[in-house]
């Protein structure tokens, strides 16, 4: 996870432990390490949130990094989810993680760049909870949601 994705969990709230641990796994596959990453990077995904957060801020200072903007956060993690959409070979996983841009999408009040997403949730919607027949079908909608998260990867 990169370091911008992170700071999104953490303002929403939803960090664990295993966000830092992969974070601190991150930063050292690219390179990037300091006495504190390290000690998170040995950390189990059991450990207590409060310990590694300790070392969290510490590293923090180490490599002089300072909190983001919340859309800077926000991008960064609909480009993470985005990634995992690419992945993806599941359908109801992609459908589940394009909600989750979606959501991301509301938070930053629908930007004109994004604004894709919005129709998506509504092709997704449709699909699962519409009574009458659709327009719409599961592998177009699975499509168009791949070639978005593409497109935003690609930023």
């Amino acid at each position: 996870m990169q370091t911008n994705a992170l700071f999104y969990k953490i303002h929403k709230r939803t960090v664990s432990t295993e966000d830092y641990v992969n974070w601190s796994h991150n930063l050292i596959e690219n390179d990037v390490s300091s006495p504190s990453v390290d000690i998170i990077s040995s950390f189990s995904f059991g450990e207590n949130i409060f310990e590694v957060e300790v070392y969290f801020n510490r590293a923090l200072n180490e490599l002089e990094i300072h909190k983001p903007t919340f859309e800077m956060c926000a991008r960064a993690y609909i480009g993470d989810l985005a990634n995992k959409i690419i992945q993806a070979n599941n359908d109801s996983v992609t459908f589940d993680l394009a909600d989750m841009i979606f959501r991301i999408v509301s938070d930053l009040h629908y930007p004109d760049d994004l604004i894709w997403w919005y129709e998506i949730s509504e092709m997704i919607d449709e699909l699962r909870y519409g009574d009458i027949p659709t327009e719409f079908n599961i592998d177009g909608v699975i499509s168009r949601i791949k070639n978005e998260a593409n497109n935003f990867s690609d930023k």
